[in-house]
């Protein structure tokens, strides 16, 4: 339907801005998901170097 309203009812030069507004809007969304999914990957692998790690414990000599 919303196809339907911008060809029957806006201007050519209405539509054809509508349109190259709405290809960049995909552009940085796509882009935005794109680094979304790699700070995810690294929050990922974060998790799993902080996992692996051993526990230090440090000794102070002191009788407790």
């Amino acid at each position: 339907m919303k196809k339907w309203l911008i060809d029957s009812f806006l201007p050519m030069w209405a539509k054809e801005t509508v349109l190259a507004e709405n290809r960049q809007l995909k552009r940085q969304l796509r882009q935005a998901q794109l680094e979304n999914d790699k700070m995810k990957m690294y929050i990922q692998g974060l998790e799993v170097g902080f996992r692996a790690v051993k526990r230090i414990t440090i000794h102070t000599g002191g009788n407790a």
